[in-house]
């Protein structure tokens, strides 16, 4: 792999790993317990938070980038659900997409545009999983995800 292959997979793991960050922080100034767990490699969602006095428990998968589209693999929902199947204790589980399109936009490498920085927070309810299942699901930065029902986080959101 050459040393910009290098630099540029570094760039886009530290966007997701900073917005990651940032949705551990939101939660937490929100009265949440939150903690990034380790992302795909470790075989866990990005992000877990729990309100015990609410009885919610969140499994989030975060996703930031200079694109106009942003891409979350089935088979990191697939894994969401076995986690979250694990939680019973919470009657009010849910898995949140979160996607953050930076305020620059990517032309081509090393090449921005300016733009408006835009947060979606998607929820992905228990009866659209075998609906999307196999399947990637695709936000855009125009149009959002039009096809998964809005969530309102605990806390203030970009938009």
């Amino acid at each position: 792999m050459s040393l910009d292959r290098i630099k540029i997979a570094r760039i886009r793991k530290n966007r997701g790993q900073g917005f990651e960050r940032e949705i551990v922080k939101r939660y937490r100034e929100a009265g949440w317990w939150a903690y990034r767990v380790g992302g795909y490699s470790a075989y866990l969602p990005d992000v877990i938070a729990t309100n015990d006095e609410k009885g919610e428990f969140h499994v989030i998968e975060a996703k930031a980038g200079t694109k106009d589209y942003l891409y979350i693999e089935w088979d990191q929902i697939e894994r969401d659900i076995e986690l979250l199947n694990g939680f019973k204790r919470y009657p009010i589980r849910r898995i949140i997409l979160a996607f953050k399109f930076l305020a620059k936009k990517s032309k081509k490498p090393g090449v921005y545009e300016r733009r408006e920085l835009r947060e979606y927070f998607k929820e992905l309810p228990q009866e659209l999983w075998d609906k999307i299942k196999g399947k990637i699901i695709s936000c855009n930065y125009e149009k959002g995800c039009p096809e998964l029902p809005d969530f309102i986080p605990p806390f203030k959101i970009q938009k």
